[in-house]
């Protein structure tokens, strides 16, 4: 009887284990499908970027969006690009920054965007910073243990919860 007992407790122990890696599993793939979003909309804005030089090059008249506050707003609205209409530079960098942060919101949780123009130098091209944030669902409570560096988020969100997470890309154009 007592075997019996042992090789029940034992198995119940091995059933406990493949729960938790189970979850551990789930949480994993989660972030990492939120990454992979993450870095396709990073790479979408450097591509519109890349399109429209001009608009980039703008800086805060383009498609900077460097904000302070964690989550960022949305850009606002504006009437779409055509060919029979087609738009300047500028216009097109805010139709671009419209979408592109409408898109951001609607596919992370609490999608954000911190994006900076660095104007060309004797030693580098023109390049953008370009931080896509989000709200990280697998850490319920402020303070419990999560895997993000301190480094990750731009230095104006360095005030953001711990519930944040980032990605960087830098653009050259």
């Amino acid at each position: 009887m007592i075997e019996v007992l042992v090789a029940m407790f034992i198995v119940a122990m091995g059933i406990l284990a493949l729960a938790g890696l189970l979850q551990a599993a789930s949480r994993y793939g989660k972030m990492s499908e939120l990454r992979s979003t993450a870095t396709l909309l990073a790479n979408d804005i450097a591509d519109r970027m890349r399109a429209n030089a001009a608009g980039a090059a703008l800086g805060p008249g383009g498609y900077d969006l460097a904000t302070h506050a964690y989550p960022s707003a949305l850009a606002a609205p504006l009437r779409d690009c055509t060919r029979d209409a087609p738009c300047a530079p500028a216009a097109l960098a805010k139709a671009d920054m419209a979408s592109w942060t409408a898109r951001l919101r609607a596919t992370l949780p609490n999608g954000s965007a911190y994006v900076l123009h660095h104007a060309a130098t004797a030693v580098a091209p023109d390049s953008v910073d370009v931080w896509v944030g989000w709200t990280d669902p697998n850490v319920l409570a402020p303070g419990a243990a999560t895997e993000r560096s301190g480094a990750e988020c731009p230095a104006d969100w360095s005030g953001t919860a711990a519930t944040v997470r980032c990605i960087h890309l830098q653009v050259g154009l």
